[in-house]
């Protein structure tokens, strides 16, 4: 069957869409999570393959199907900051910072040998995609600066620095790229939300939610209050055999019949509620908890 349409665009275009420049996180995921810095001029995400083909007597064209042999992979991330942090500085020089020698500057030096400590676990470009509620997530693993540092300054210009992490193969997975696009299925449309009334549980609050939890969980932007008196959370942990769950523990443990109530602020990047898919918790005003 040979199609008369002439252009791409259909129905579902409107749908896949990256927008704009998008976030870059180090360590996104984990625990010690942070965004990095504002950005100016967008950002380059960029996987260089190299291939080979063995040479075959008889054959004339310079191509032959199947032939095809990677030699080398080389992933990059080139972030534009705007924003300049002793911590951007560090991580393109690949070097320390002494916050104690000077009590008016951060010092920030080179070395001569590099750590294992001085990878980044990863680092992410986070982004908008037209019809999803969740991003796309280009995930770099093993990150680490190879190219240093340039500053550029200039009257009446943005200074900006171009500072491009490449990516590194983990020796316990040599046969792993060290890289990851996370693009949202064409069928998850639906937030992050709670799922159901929270409730007591062993005297814990149990928030129920409509996917699954990341498993780096924060308490940072949760209130409790147990008869209209502020209580404490004192811990946080995702359900163990409920994984869609979490669990919040209180200074003083609520008894039966008590008024327990939770509200949710989203806190700083780096230490908020996400689902397994990247998409945050938002923002819920005060709500009664069951306890029976």
């Amino acid at each position: 069957m040979f199609s008369t349409a002439t252009t791409g665009y259909t129905a579902v275009t409107p749908n896949n869409l990256l927008i704009d420049a998008g976030a870059v996180y180090k360590n996104y995921g984990l625990p010690t999570e942070k965004l990095i810095g504002a950005t100016s001029g967008g950002n380059q995400f960029e996987v260089k393959i190299k291939m080979r083909q063995p040479k075959i007597d008889g054959i004339k064209s310079s191509f032959a199907k199947g032939l095809e042999i990677i030699t080398d992979v080389e992933t990059t991330l080139k972030a534009n900051f705007l924003e300049v942090t002793p911590e951007i500085l560090q991580m393109a020089l690949i070097g320390s910072i002494d916050t104690a020698s000077d009590t008016n500057y951060d010092i920030i030096t080179g070395k001569t040998v590099i750590a294992d400590a001085d990878y980044l676990e990863n680092i992410a470009i986070v982004g908008i995609l037209s019809g999803s509620t969740y991003p796309v997530v280009i995930l770099l693993k093993n990150a680490l600066c190879l190219g240093g540092l340039q500053i550029k300054t200039e009257d009446q210009k943005d200074i900006v620095l171009p500072v491009t992490f490449t990516a590194h193969v983990d020796p316990a997975t040599p046969s792993v790229m060290p890289y990851e696009i996370r693009y949202p299925k064409a069928s998850i449309g639906v937030p992050f939300n709670l799922s159901g009334s929270p409730v007591i549980d062993n005297a814990k609050i149990q928030l129920t939610f409509s996917d699954t939890v990341n498993a780096a969980v924060f308490k940072d932007g949760f209130v409790a209050k147990v008869n209209d008196v502020a209580n404490v959370i004192t811990a946080i942990a995702r359900g163990t055999n409920q994984l869609n769950t979490i669990l919040l523990t209180l200074t003083t443990p609520p008894t039966s019949g008590q008024a327990v109530t939770i509200a949710y602020t989203l806190p700083l990047a780096g230490v908020r509620i996400k689902s397994v898919s990247a998409v945050e918790l938002q923002t819920f005003a005060e709500l009664s908890v069951v306890n029976n």
